[in-house]
């Protein structure tokens, strides 16, 4: 026996049933009103190395240029407040940037042209889109971690990966504390005292340092490349000589 699936639906019920569907844009928005926000929150994480013979107020004078940058591309585009930390080692640096992602492009961008002379070799740990929840709470912060001399090398048998997940794991960690701990009044000055106190919470400059050095990782160039580079694609046909005709019986 065979069986026939017809479709008896006119074509005014079809559109009526379309227009009542809601799409994934659809209910993405809707939890945008609901939660009172101007767009989608994305989060970013990056780790890079600092310039040489950086002191104390160098790395603050790096923080002060980030938040003037942050509340510029903010006030300018008129998206969700940029949120998250930037924490400055002796030699390295670790990034968690929570915003839309016309700001995060922006901060890209930044870093590998302004910044340059002074953020290198920046890597992209982790990308996500549309978290609901921000890590930091508060704000945007930046905290010049007490200088001390890098011990041995970072060994493990873990992948890559998995030490990324653990650097992530340990900051969503400080990220409760800072959000618990920290008052709002003066939060990015109040911020750095009491992270540099919590040793416990942040990622070893050792780890940041192993990170930084894998060259499997997307760099930041990288990164403004797959959103700026128009695509080149090469189809088989055009490798062929010489070039097929009439491919289809139309042509």
């Amino acid at each position: 026996q065979h069986y026939y699936i017809t479709n008896n639906l006119s074509m005014s019920q079809i559109d009526a049933y379309e227009s009542t569907r809601l799409s994934l844009l659809d209910v993405a928005m809707d939890r945008l009103r609901i939660g009172n926000k101007k767009g989608m929150i994305h989060r970013i994480f990056v780790s890079s190395k600092l310039a040489s013979g950086l002191e104390k107020k160098d790395k603050k004078s790096l923080g002060s240029s980030i938040d003037k940058f942050l509340k510029h591309c903010q006030s300018q585009l008129s998206q969700e407040p940029p949120s998250g930390i930037l924490l400055m080692y002796n030699q390295h640096a670790l990034f968690c940037l929570e915003s839309s992602q016309e700001i995060i492009m922006l901060f890209m961008q930044e870093i590998n042209t302004n910044l340059s002379e002074i953020v290198l070799e920046s890597m992209v740990l982790s990308f996500t889109e549309n978290v609901q929840t921000r890590l930091f709470q508060h704000g945007w912060a930046d905290a010049a971690l007490p200088i001390r001399p890098l011990e041995q090398k970072h060994e493990t048998s873990d992948s890559i990966s998995q030490v990324i997940i653990n650097t992530i794991k340990q900051t969503v960690s400080l990220s409760e504390y800072v959000n618990h701990n920290v008052p709002k009044v003066n939060y990015r000055a109040r911020c750095e005292t009491m992270i540099s106190s919590q040793t416990q919470l942040i990622v070893s400059e050792e780890i940041i340092e192993h990170i930084s050095s894998d060259k499997s990782l997307f760099s930041t160039i990288d990164y403004v490349e797959k959103y700026t580079k128009p695509l080149d694609v090469v189809l088989d046909q055009e490798l062929i000589w010489p070039l097929e005709i009439r491919l289809f019986p139309y042509m």
